[in-house]
């Protein structure tokens, strides 16, 4: 038990110190997130098919260096949690069962999506990030990171129908925010 909770404030102040080494020179919330978000798709790399699934600690994604799909969400969502930003990740399904993981994180005008692991995200038509209501209401256009095939319609089929409508949001058990000591205890 004392190794465990050992584990757990050195994992904690280890996410701390990487959110603030990411982010420590910019001022803006909206700023650090998109750099939390950069710095996600363009550090972390996508697990190599010769190696066996992990499914451990976020930290370890880090450690690592590579992941999966929910490895890059839970690690971005993860680090805008310890920049004060509400976030989490969950997966948006279609009709015959397809998923695609998007991460959701709170600004002041309202919940944004990001894909950091295809390296996509949406601003609307004047140019700020777009909002869950304004991508329902297709009042936006895609940005990628890098160069990819994935298109805003492949994106549609997923977020037009099954975008969460979020109103209330309590973070008490979503993975990305009981990285901390004391949220993990609430």
């Amino acid at each position: 038990l004392y190794l465990k909770v050992l584990n757990f404030y050195d994992r904690h102040y280890n996410y701390k110190w990487l959110a603030k080494r990411i982010t420590g020179h910019l001022d803006t919330r909206e700023d650090k997130i998109l750099r939390l978000f950069h710095w996600t798709h363009e550090t972390i790399k996508p697990q190599p098919e010769s190696l066996p699934i992990m499914d451990s600690h976020v930290w370890d994604v880090y450690v690592r260096g590579y992941g999966v799909s929910d490895n890059f969400h839970d690690l971005f969502s993860t680090l805008c949690n310890y920049i004060g930003a509400d976030a989490f990740f969950t997966a948006l399904y279609v009709r015959d069962t397809r998923s695609i993981n998007m991460s959701f994180v709170r600004i002041k005008r309202g919940w944004v999506v990001f894909d950091p692991y295809n390296g996509i995200y949406f601003r609307n038509n004047t140019g700020d990030l777009a909002t869950i209501e304004e991508i329902i209401e297709q009042n936006c256009h895609i940005v990628k990171l890098s160069q990819t095939d994935i298109s805003k319609a492949y994106y549609e089929q997923y977020i037009v129908e099954n975008l969460p409508r979020i109103k209330k949001f309590s973070s008490k058990l979503i993975r990305a925010n009981i990285q901390s000591p004391i949220n993990r205890l609430r």
